[in-house]
């Protein structure tokens, strides 16, 4: 146990230091607002406050966590060693306040002030500290805490702490089930003058194929996907898209009952999740809706959800997620950048600065998928399982959690994913242990 001096105890005090020490250091910690108690306690323990009390470990308290609401702060990066950080203090054992830091990042305080959108009214990436200072793909508070624990057990050479368990689940995004099967007929006739138009011929008489005689659908991989899963024993979660078709949402109509009948065959043998249609960002009833759907469909709770197009709005639509009950999030990442969006790959629980209060909620960092090496970095296949591999390594190396989003069709056979195959097939292989 590490015994912590504060001269004055808040909601944001108390949510990061307990995420700090009990999820990160795995370390019991106590709060005391008693310099007697203090200076009696013979065990490891430091002071936070404006000011030392005497020769103790101190770190200097940035103002940050003893207010309410939002205000702004101006963010200068300085070097902890060789390490970039921010929220710098003076007369302190460690050069910055790193829990008014953590705060800043894991609550996205940044994403309440002013800021510049994305076309899909996202949080633009580069808006963020962590990019304009080149600290996005690194989760930059894993590594603050392993310097922090270095330097109280130099000023405590008993103090040990534990290990945490790195952490593997690839996510499948279900927003397009099938590319031909099940689809309306007009889109059937669409579809088809399309590739005609533009001289699609081999896709032209695969549509055919597959909605008139029944051919098995190219993006109907779900069977490829659970024998993976079964030979290399991971956890896997299906997010599946239910709502009507738009010009964002192109999954088939989740009325199908053969596509309902893959749902719930799927959820007997991996997670199930929701992921909430591009319209949903903020609309209560559309979330509640589509949750009662899914909920229907599998016969029990619904407790993991995913934002189509990553498209979320802090602190609105993780209000309804917790008001909805949903207690997993998987939305904590950049649709189109790779890294932590919140400095941290390790799950967290989403607090609100509105209400000034800690949610049920536990917010899951997620920071690469296979659409976004494809399409917004245009890398080929063997250079982006580099990548992959590279950012499941740092996590690895920090005992995050690594959510790699892949989509069902990263396992068809079409000449467009054929090459990419081997992208998930390798990306599972090399994060479980099973030999082969």
């Amino acid at each position: 146990m590490i015994l912590v001096y504060i001269h004055k105890m808040t909601p944001r005090v108390n949510y990061i230091f307990r995420h700090l020490f009990n999820n990160l250091m795995l370390k019991e910690v106590k709060f005391t607002t008693k310099i007697e108690e203090f200076i009696a306690f013979n065990g490891p323990k430091f002071s936070y406050a404006p000011q030392a009390l005497g020769g103790e470990f101190h770190i200097q308290s940035h103002p940050l966590l003893f207010q309410q609401g939002v205000k702004f702060h101006e963010i200068k990066f300085g070097f902890w060693d060789n390490i970039p950080v921010f929220f710098e203090v003076q007369n302190s054992n460690i050069p910055f306040d790193l829990f008014a830091a953590s705060f800043f990042l894991l609550s996205r305080y940044e994403e309440y002030l002013p800021h510049q959108i994305d076309k899909h009214e996202r949080y633009a990436y580069k808006n963020s500290v962590l990019m304009q200072h080149n600290m996005l793909n690194k989760p930059i508070v894993e590594i603050w805490i392993e310097k922090f624990k270095n330097s109280l057990q130099q000023r405590f050479p008993g103090l040990t702490f534990k290990d945490r368990n790195f952490y593997f689940e690839p996510l499948l995004n279900v927003s397009m089930a099938r590319l031909y099967q099940g689809k309306s007929f007009i889109r059937f006739l669409l579809g088809g003058f399309d590739d005609l138009f533009h001289v699609r011929l081999k896709k032209f008489w695969l549509r055919n194929r597959v909605y008139l005689t029944g051919k098995k659908d190219p993006y109907d991989t779900f069977d490829r996907i659970l024998k993976l899963k079964k030979k290399y024993k991971h956890p896997l979660t299906f997010f599946h898209l239910l709502t009507t078709y738009s010009l964002f949402d192109h999954n088939i109509s989740m009325n199908k009952h053969d596509y309902q009948s893959q749902i719930k065959f799927l959820a007997d043998y991996a997670d199930t999740g929701l992921l909430t249609s591009y319209y949903a960002v903020d609309d209560e009833e559309i979330i509640e809706k589509e949750i009662h759907k899914l909920e229907n469909i599998i016969h029990k709770p619904v407790e993991k959800v995913r934002a189509h197009f990553n498209r979320i709005k802090i602190p609105s639509t993780y209000q309804i997620y917790n008001e909805e009950e949903l207690k997993n999030d998987f939305s904590m990442g950049y649709n189109h950048k790779i890294g932590f969006r919140a400095g941290t790959s390790v799950p967290f629980k989403f607090y609100d600065i509105e209400n000034e209060t800690e949610t049920h909620l536990s917010l899951h960092p997620v920071n690469i998928s296979d659409v976004m090496l494809k399409y917004q970095y245009r890398l080929n296949p063997d250079k982006a399982l580099k990548i992959i591999l590279e950012q499941g390594e740092i996590i690895k190396t920090y005992k995050g959690h690594f959510y790699p989003v892949f989509h069902n069709f990263i396992l068809s056979d079409l000449k467009e994913w054929k090459p990419w195959n081997d992208l998930y097939i390798s990306t599972i292989k090399h994060f479980t242990d099973v030999k082969n």
